[in-house]
């Protein structure tokens, strides 16, 4: 077994797609936190001429001590040999004083944070399915937005267009009600792939996603008091969903939910029609 370093966006995307990889592990992910100042190795695992994994790492120094870190990875197209993948990983890795991972699977290994739970839409069913996966009281939300003068549109996700949503999402991070990703890193996928974001409004609410070969991810969104009143983010959520496919996206997902600090949030997204699954905890690799 033998990592590869790979330079070239095509091979790396044709294996994310094989395996409907994450954000944090498709190549405007790393391309973007490059952006803001981190340095990036991109590594595949192959296993008698057949790749097995990929792992994106994101590197820096913190305090002086360089830290390698795999989110929401390796990817493993095998998991057969995920002990394999990663002593082979680790064993590249050498220069680093600490390496750490949170793959997308669940593994027997020591963790470093609780287990978070994902939920996921399975874009592949037809809308007829996917509707009636829903909560019925989620659908009827939907059913009563889409009875009202509620429009969603598509907005050109420039920087000046997404500067609201942002300026919404920094006072949410900054009060401690959830960590999630700098609205720096919102700006870097923008300058490095602006037409992977789809951003769409309907009354005073909003939903962002980014779009990554054939998955895409849920980014941010916000609601005001006539969006909630009128259940715009079911209808934004649903319109989005009608969108995605059309571009060949297989596979949405929401994020990870957290009921007891989020739990109107938690509620949306399970209720919608996504399937709960437990992804691994921030580990050593």
């Amino acid at each position: 077994m033998e990592t590869m370093i790979i330079t070239d966006p095509k091979p790396w995307e044709r294996l994310a797609n094989k395996a409907q990889a994450p954000l944090q592990q498709r190549w405007l992910y790393g391309d973007a936190v490059t952006r803001i100042g981190r340095d990036v190795l991109r590594l595949a695992v192959v296993h008698q001429g057949e790749p097995v994994a990929i792992a994106q790492i994101v590197q820096r120094k913190i305090k002086g001590i360089e830290v390698s870190l795999i989110s929401r990875g390796p990817v493993f197209l095998q998991n057969s040999l995920s002990c394999e993948v990663l002593h082979s990983v680790r064993a590249t890795l050498k220069t680093a004083s600490l390496k750490l991972m949170s793959p997308d699977t669940k593994l027997r290994r020591l963790s470093f944070s609780p287990t978070p739970k994902i939920c996921e839409l399975d874009l592949s069913l037809d809308l007829q399915d996917l509707r009636a996966a829903q909560h019925a009281k989620w659908r009827n939300a939907l059913k009563k937005a889409e009875g009202t003068r509620l429009k969603v549109v598509q907005i050109t996700a420039t920087p000046a267009a997404l500067t609201p949503l942002l300026q919404v999402e920094k006072q949410r991070q900054s009060q401690g009600r959830y960590r999630g990703l700098p609205p720096e890193f919102t700006l870097s996928i923008q300058d490095v792939a602006p037409k992977s974001l789809l951003l769409l409004t309907a009354s005073d609410a909003q939903m962002l996603f980014i779009r990554h070969g054939n998955s895409a991810s849920y980014h941010m969104g916000q609601n005001g008091p006539d969006g909630r009143m009128l259940n715009a983010h079911n209808l934004i959520l649903w319109d989005a969903i009608k969108r995605l496919q059309k571009l060949g996206v297989t596979r949405l997902d929401l994020g990870t939910i957290d009921p007891k600090r989020a739990h109107d949030l938690a509620r949306f997204k399970q209720r919608c029609g996504a399937q709960t699954r437990q992804i691994g905890p921030a580990q050593l690799l």
